[in-house]
C-alpha cells in the first residue's frame, strides 16, 4: 500500500511515517502493558503520595469529629474520603489505560480514566447533596462543639491539602483526571480554612451554628466542582473537539500544507485527557501525486499537527475526486456540508483550492 492510497496505515495497535511497512502486534498477544503513557499515568507517582497524605487526614479528621462532635469536620471528612476515592480510581485507571491494545479493543483501556472522572463526579454529586441536607439539619437544631480541638484538626487538614496541591499543580494543566483531583484538593483546603473560621467564631462568640454553615460552604464547593467536571467528561464521551484545538485553524493549516487539492471529513476529538486523534479525508495535487511526492505531503501533515496542535495520533486518508461517489450517502452528504460541524466533534469540510 502506497503513500497515495492510505494516508497512514493503522493496524489499531499504533502507525508510522518512516516509509517502512508498519508492524502490527499479533493477536492474543496484546494483553501486557504498552508502551504509550497517558497524561494521567504520567504523574502516577504524585497521585500516590497525595492518596496517603489524605488517607492519614481522613482518620485525623473523623476521630477528630467524634472527639468535638463536629458536623463541619465530619462532612470534611467524607468529602476528603470521596476525594480520596476518586483519587484512587484515577490510580486504577492509569493502570489500566496502559493494557496493550488487542483485536477486541484496538485503543486498549485509554478511555478507562474518563469513566473514572464519571464514576468521580457521581460520588460529589451525591456528597454533595448529603452535606447540605444535614447542614440544614443542624442549623435548626445546632448542637455543642468544642471549638478548638475543632481547629486543631482543621489545620492538619489545611496543611495535607497545601501539600497535595504543590504535587499536583502542574499535571493540572496536563490531565482531566489530575485536574479533578487537583480541584478536590482545593475544596478539602477551602473547606479546611471554613472549619477554622467556625471554630474561632465557636471559641469567640459560643456560636455552635457556624459549624453549620461550614459544613454547607463545603457542600457547595462541592457540586459547581463536580458539574464543570461531569461536562468536560461528557465532551470526551461524545468525542468533542478537546478545549485549546480550534477546529478552524486545523482546517486552514492542512488545506494550506503544499500538495493538498481538497480536504473533507476532518474530525478532531479526544480519546482521553491528553491524547487527542485526528482523521480527515485528503485530495493530493495531481501533479505532486504523478511526481510521486504524497508521502513528503503526508509527512508535512503529520508534522505540522504534532508541532502545531500537539496531535499525535493522525489518520490522513489520501484519495482522488471521484473516490468520494463511491462512498455511503450519509458521508458524501456529510462531507458536501462546508464548516459544518459533526455530532462526532469533527468537522466535515468540502473546500477546494
Amino acid at each position: 500500500m502506497t503513500h497515495s492510497e492510505q494516508g497512514a496505515v493503522e493496524l489499531g495497535f499504533g502507525h508510522n511515517h518512516d516509509h517502512a511497512a508498519p508492524t502490527a502486534v499479533p493477536a492474543g498477544q496484546g494483553s501486557g502493558q504498552s508502551t504509550v503513557q497517558t497524561a494521567t499515568g504520567a504523574h502516577r507517582r504524585r497521585l500516590g503520595i497525595v492518596l496517603a497524605i489524605y488517607a492519614t487526614i481522613i482518620v485525623a479528621q473523623g476521630v477528630g469529629a467524634a472527639v468535638t462532635n463536629s458536623l463541619a469536620l465530619m462532612a470534611e471528612a467524607l468529602h476528603m474520603a470521596v476525594d480520596a476515592s476518586g483519587i484512587l480510581i484515577a490510580l486504577i485507571a492509569t493502570f489500566l489505560a496502559t493494557r496493550r491494545a488487542n483485536t477486541k479493543r484496538s485503543y486498549g483501556m485509554m478511555r478507562a480514566e474518563i469513566v473514572a472522572v464519571l464514576i468521580n463526579c457521581l460520588l460529589l454529586f451525591g456528597l454533595g447533596g448529603y452535606i447540605l441536607f444535614e447542614a440544614v439539619e443542624r442549623w435548626f437544631n445546632p448542637s455543642d462543639v468544642a471549638g478548638g480541638g475543632v481547629i486543631i484538626f482543621a489545620i492538619v487538614g489545611l496543611i495535607g491539602a497545601g501539600t497535595s496541591l504543590a504535587l499536583l499543580s502542574r499535571g493540572a494543566k496536563e490531565s482531566l483526571n489530575v485536574k479533578a483531583a487537583f480541584l478536590e484538593v482545593m475544596s478539602d483546603g477551602i473547606g479546611a480554612a471554613a472549619i477554622i473560621i467556625s471554630g474561632i467564631l465557636n471559641l469567640a462568640f459560643g456560636w455552635n451554628q457556624g459549624d453549620a454553615i461550614a459544613a454547607a460552604a463545603i457542600g457547595v464547593i462541592i457540586l459547581p466542582r463536580a458539574f464543570m467536571l461531569l461536562k468536560q467528561a461528557i465532551n470526551l464521551i461524545m468525542q468533542g473537539v478537546p478545549a485549546g484545538i480550534e477546529l478552524t485553524e486545523v482546517q486552514r493549516e492542512i488545506e494550506d500544507t503544499p500538495g493538498v487539492q481538497d480536504l473533507h471529513s476532518l474530525h478532531v476529538w479526544g480519546l482521553t485527557s491528553g491524547v487527542t486523534v485526528l482523521s480527515a479525508h485528503v485530495v493530493p495535487d495531481p501533479a505532486v501525486s504523478e511526481a510521486g511526492e504524497d508521502g513528503r505531503t503526508l509527512d508535512a501533515l503529520t508534522t505540522s499537527m504534532r508541532e502545531k496542535f500537539g496531535i499525535e495520533h493522525c489518520t490522513f486518508q489520501f484519495e482522488s475526486p471521484e473516490h468520494l461517489a463511491h462512498e455511503g450517502a450519509m458521508h458524501r452528504d456529510l462531507a458536501g456540508l462546508t464548516s459544518a460541524p459533526s455530532v462526532s466533534g469533527g468537522m466535515h469540510v468540502g473546500h477546494s483550492h
